[in-house]
């Protein structure tokens, strides 16, 4: 338990408790410096242990909104220099005089994403940006001016104008990006009691989408089209907060299922994973799992993969399951696992108290600090 690693913290109080009684080499304030970083290396690998063992990433999905360009534009300003001498009667005098530089702001252009609970702006490249503007209707707006990055800046040359694209059409970019949360399941798997993963079970890497426009989320033999399941969690996942995953797995019995859900411990905080079988033509089984207030959702979603051709036309029967039954786990109600720390903890810990206390109490005994001082 966590407890021991300040139970540990107080060996090192204890041993400079008695060099304070027994030697005057010691003085009050070394013996108090000492219990301080002893509690303070404690605190620290306890917070690294809990971090390490429960950062997990989620990801979230959501569309582009606008798009900007930033042209290329030239800032004047003034540099403040500085200098110092001193005469023959040792007075110190003070230079300050300025010069006037000038900065180059080279072109650019941004995106401007929406994901519900959060906002991000990414880069882009001048093809992209041609493109979303032709999508969102080829209207351009100026608005606003180039800020300047110096105190006193002034514009001196180029453009100075702000140019966005706001979406006039409703033509959606999909878009995905990730955001960590604490995820104790991790830290603890063995509560659940999932199953143990065969070395060759075929299962998948949970997608972390490296292409934000694009998702890694049809998976296995799996005929649907990504644009069309990126669109559609585009519009799930602001609202009824979800990241859908769909997996096809060819020849193989059900328990796949259990092993995939297995090797991502349950998925991820907002993960809703929708597993089916194919055997030749036919669909044979089916398997969703992800943390959800409402197991129903669940099991009407196998219901829907067992009972429909699994392509494009399935995508509004699934999406409208989600938005009818789908409730994202309370995660607060995780509070009670216990996480235990591991075993490199344990000896990280001892070795940084060794290390701190041992550097520590060299000094203390060759300083010039002594008791009564």
């Amino acid at each position: 338990m966590f407890a021991f690693f300040y139970i540990i913290a107080l060996v090192p109080s204890l041993i400079a408790a008695l060099s304070f009684i027994f030697s005057r080499k010691v003085h009050w304030i070394e013996w108090l410096a000492s219990t301080a970083m002893a509690f303070i290396i404690s605190g620290i690998m306890h917070g690294t242990a809990i971090y390490g063992m429960t950062r997990d990433i989620e990801c979230l999905s959501g569309k582009i909104v606008k798009v900007i360009h930033m042209p290329q534009w030239i800032e004047e300003y003034q540099q403040r220099h500085e200098s110092t001498s001193t005469d023959s009667k040792g007075k110190t005098h003070t230079k300050v005089w300025y010069t006037t530089e000038h900065e180059t702001h080279h072109e650019y252009w941004e995106s401007h994403l929406d994901f519900g609970r959060i906002q991000e702006t990414k880069r882009i490249d001048n093809n992209l940006y041609k493109e979303i503007l032709t999508n969102f209707g080829g209207k351009i707006e100026i608005n606003g001016k180039q800020s300047c990055s110096h105190l006193g800046g002034d514009f001196d040359g180029g453009d100075n104008n702000i140019y966005v694209v706001n979406n006039k059409t409703g033509y959606i970019y999909p878009v995905t990006t990730t955001k960590e949360f604490k995820n104790k399941i991790k830290a603890a798997p063995t509560v659940f009691s999932f199953a143990k993963v065969p070395t060759n079970a075929p299962v998948y890497l949970w997608p972390e989408n490296p292409n934000h426009m694009r998702s890694d989320r049809v998976l296995g033999v799996c005929k649907i089209n990504t644009r069309e399941w990126d669109l559609m969690c585009s519009r799930l996942g602001p609202k009824n907060k979800v990241n859908p995953i769909i997996i096809g797995f060819n020849n193989v019995d059900s328990m796949m299922g259990k092993w995939q859900q297995a090797a991502w411990i349950g998925g991820k905080k907002n993960d809703l994973v929708l597993c089916y079988g194919v055997n030749g033509t036919n669909i044979v089984w089916s398997f969703v799992f992800g943390w959800t207030e409402k197991e129903i959702c669940k099991r009407n979603l196998e219901t829907i993969l067992l009972k429909n051709p699994i392509n494009d036309s399935i995508i509004p029967l699934i999406e409208k399951e989600i938005i009818m039954n789908y409730v994202i786990k309370d995660w607060s109600k995780l509070d009670y696992i216990t996480i235990e720390p591991p075993k490199w903890a344990y000896i990280a810990l001892i070795f940084s108290m060794i290390l701190t206390q041992g550097f520590f109490w060299w000094w203390a005994r060759t300083n010039d600090i002594n008791k009564g001082q």
